[in-house]
């Protein structure tokens, strides 16, 4: 009887982007700011479309979520670990629980499902603005005449929703890495940025 025995000398390069990290006020505001922070060192084994991020949102009627954030949090942080992916369906969502649906930003109007992973559709590495600790500031804008949101150039949709005089959209941000001279998929934790209320 013979035997095949296979061999591999490669030693894996892990990717984690330990010291890359998003914050925010967590405020109820329009725009709504928050920064990438981290060193520029941590993105050098990764490729220029990488790493990327990704916004997403839960809506409510207040600027007070019914549900701790917490547990949004970890439950993306069980599917990240569960896939080493992120999964979105074609309805743009990421996350539906019986208390709770995570949204991906859209990148139509229309609706459809626009937003790919990894990576998502925006890059990071186009928004380094400075070299050591402050990697990118941002904000997201809501305009309420046109219906969208933008940030730093893009713009970004909801689902279409018959609106109440009470509707909110609380945003989460996630960081991946899944382009570069590395072997696993990299997502960071989930972080609640703030709310926008889409009726002001």
């Amino acid at each position: 009887m013979a035997s095949l025995f296979l061999f591999s000398c490669g030693v894996p390069t892990i990717c984690e982007l330990s010291n890359i990290s998003i914050n925010s006020s967590s405020a109820t505001t329009n725009p709504l700011p928050f920064s990438i922070t981290g060193k520029d060192s941590d993105l050098s084994m990764v490729a220029d479309d990488c790493p990327g991020l990704l916004l997403c949102y839960v809506e409510a009627d207040s600027y007070v979520l019914s549900i701790d954030k917490k547990t949004i949090t970890d439950a993306f942080k069980t599917t990240v670990s569960n896939n080493n992916k992120i999964y979105i369906n074609p309805q743009n969502i990421i996350i539906d629980k019986s208390d709770f649906t995570l949204y991906a930003f859209q990148k139509n109007k229309e609706g459809t499902q626009s937003v790919i992973t990894p990576s998502y559709s925006l890059n990071l590495h186009d928004y380094i603005q400075y070299p050591t600790t402050m990697l990118a500031e941002l904000e997201l804008v809501f305009n309420k005449d046109d219906q969208k949101f933008s940030i730093a150039g893009n713009d970004l949709y909801v689902r279409d929703v018959d609106r109440t005089d009470n509707h909110y959209i609380h945003v989460f941000a996630a960081i991946s890495a899944e382009h570069g001279d590395f072997t696993n998929a990299y997502w960071s934790g989930l972080t609640y940025i703030g709310c926008i209320n889409m009726n002001e």
